[in-house]
């Protein structure tokens, strides 16, 4: 015969009640908290606040005002910092649901789990009721206790993370592939020598930062013309950085009515054609808001010597002939990006890339440069970023390499198949990668630096004890890692230990990144004054000329001329 059932322990149902009513209050609490964090980043976006906005106007009447641009750079950086902050506190209270919800379970299981004796119901008059209604309140208290968990859990993950928009699928094949669209295919073997006499891309060829055939000057004065070729004025503002193939320059700009796409004669500097944005289906009709500092033409163009390409802050992407003629434009999902879109693109083989990283969806995409339709795309589990891809030669295939939070990952720029990805960042992502000899490079503000193995994703090392770039990209040589900051601090780095071999603090620094031309490095800060720096074990300062005016880009080098893109004019430095 098996034992009699035990009585319940009323002490084990007093504690699971408590339990469950501490919950409860903590999960609306931290729930309504949320609502009320996710409510400020909505109502007060700290991003665009009246004081930041007002001094961004003054700046415009006074641009020659040097303590008030200071006075805006320190505010932007106290507003992106309160906005992370607050996303921070989402995901944080997103956690804590999760705690909360944990408890709940528990103190359901401790109020409901002992086992009762049902009393002699036939001795008790009228108990059959009772216990029916006691039955009916505790499945009212465990459904309300669970609708209000489900409801909890709910907001905290609405709260905590953007929903994702699905991709949706590629563009079909084309009947047949345009005879011309492969005549200027480089083997997957690596880039033509002539795209590496020239400067295809943001930060050149496979957007390394390196030039490998130039020798640029030391010298020059943009405000007294010494050293300079040309100077002129580019219609329309923006913070892309210049391309250059042969004799042409390509420049974008923009403004709330237009965007558009510049070709200027190498030699004069004379503005050869305008290509505008005008026309394209499905294109915005009001451009989404941005701050001053990104603005709607901040990512570069690229090309491949016979097409241009070009992305804007609206989303719409231009192909171009060399003469202006629009071959193809399409319009990807306006970018919800709270600073504004300002990824570059990357023309190789035949295919354009595109990093469309930001809330409403993260993805990597390869349109055809003749048609522009899309010949793959893959869906990434990564976060909003204003980094631009890399293209990396290895011996068995040409790898894309993106940075973004949390992950870098490597991609086959061929197939789109994805081949490692490691979580090793965080915070906002606007720093590109770097590459050389076998080693990916990645930095972030408030993250680390790591060095990866570029074909397996293995980390090589990491290091939180440098002094780590926000805006500007790192740029490698075999034997060193260099470091810009905006602040100013510029770092040699070991680049097979992580170890720091130099430390520089100049008075400022910059958002455009520092490239690498022989044994010199080129660092246009945001003041205007180029940085020359030798490229070695240790630090010598090379020279410091000025531009005249300030500076937001990376400059591009072809043989010995220095393109460098001003706040209104277009240098060319010989």
């Amino acid at each position: 015969m098996s034992p009699p059932p035990k009585n319940p322990d009323p002490e084990r149902i007093l504690l699971g009640r408590r339990l469950m009513a501490v919950a409860a209050v903590f999960l609306l609490v931290v729930a309504g908290l949320m609502l009320w964090t996710r409510g400020l980043l909505r109502s007060t976006d700290p991003l665009h606040a009246p004081a930041l906005q007002s001094l961004m106007a003054q700046l415009e009447r006074e641009p020659g005002n040097e303590t008030l641009r200071q006075q805006v750079r320190e505010l932007d950086l106290l507003a992106r910092r309160a906005f992370f902050i607050r996303r921070g506190q989402l995901e944080t209270g997103g956690w804590l649901m999760l705690g909360g919800a944990v408890v709940f379970i528990l103190g359901l299981h401790l109020s409901g789990s002992a086992p009762w004796r049902m009393p002699d119901l036939k001795a008790c008059p009228g108990a059959d009721d009772a216990w029916s209604a006691a039955a009916r309140a505790r499945r009212w208290i465990a459904g309300g206790g669970l609708a209000l968990l489900a409801g909890s859990l709910a907001v905290a993950f609405w709260t905590a993370r953007t929903a994702r928009v699905p991709a949706p699928e590629a563009d079909p094949e084309p009947a047949e592939r345009p005879a011309d669209a492969t005549a200027l295919a480089v083997t997957p073997a690596g880039w033509t020598d002539e795209a590496r006499r020239n400067w295809p891309s943001f930060r050149g060829a496979g957007a390394l930062g390196v030039a490998t055939e130039a020798e640029p000057p030391l010298d020059w004065d943009g405000a007294e013309g010494r050293g300079v070729r040309w100077k002129t004025a580019v219609p329309l503002p923006g913070f892309s950085s210049p391309i250059v193939w042969d004799n042409r320059v390509y420049l974008t700009g923009a403004d709330a009515e237009r965007r558009e796409v510049y070709a200027f004669d190498a030699d004069s500097g004379e503005l050869l054609w305008t290509a505008d944005d005008a026309g394209v289906p499905d294109a915005p009709e009001t451009p989404p808001r941005t701050t001053a500092d990104t603005g709607l033409a901040a990512p570069s163009p690229a090309t491949d010597g016979r097409r241009v390409v070009a992305i804007f802050g609206t989303g719409v992407v231009l192909g171009l002939d060399t003469d202006g003629r629009r071959l193809w434009a399409r319009a990807l999902p306006v970018p919800d990006n709270h600073y504004g879109h300002s990824s570059s693109l990357l023309l190789h083989d035949g295919l354009v890339f595109v990093q469309y990283d930001h809330f409403g969806g993260a993805e990597l995409l390869a349109l055809d440069a003749e048609t522009g339709a899309i010949r793959w795309r893959r869906p990434r589990e990564a976060d909003i970023s204003w980094a631009s891809p890399i293209l990396v030669e290895t011996p068995e295939r040409m790898t894309l390499v993106l940075n973004a939070a949390p992950v870098v990952a490597a991609y086959d720029a061929r197939t789109g198949e994805p081949l490692w990805s490691r979580e090793v960042m965080s915070g906002e992502i606007g720093v590109s990668p770097a590459y050389a000899a076998g080693r990916v490079f990645a930095a972030n503000q408030y993250a680390q630096a790591v060095a990866l193995d570029a074909a397996t994703g293995e980390t090589l090392w990491a290091s939180t004890r440098l002094e780590l770039p926000d805006a500007a990209s790192p740029v490698a040589t075999d034997e060193h890692l260099f470091l810009p900051t905006a602040y100013g601090i510029l770092s040699g780095v070991d680049a097979a230990t992580g170890a720091v071999a130099w430390e520089h603090e100049f008075d400022r620094g910059g958002y455009g990144s520092p490239i690498l031309v022989g044994d010199r490095l080129y660092w246009v800060t945001s003041e205007g004054v180029t940085r020359i720096v030798r490229a070695g074990p240790e630090f010598e300062l090379l020279g410091e000329p000025a531009l005249g005016e300030p500076s937001m880009t990376t400059p591009a080098v072809v043989g010995r001329r220095l393109f460098i893109r001003g706040e209104r004019r277009l240098f060319c430095i010989e």
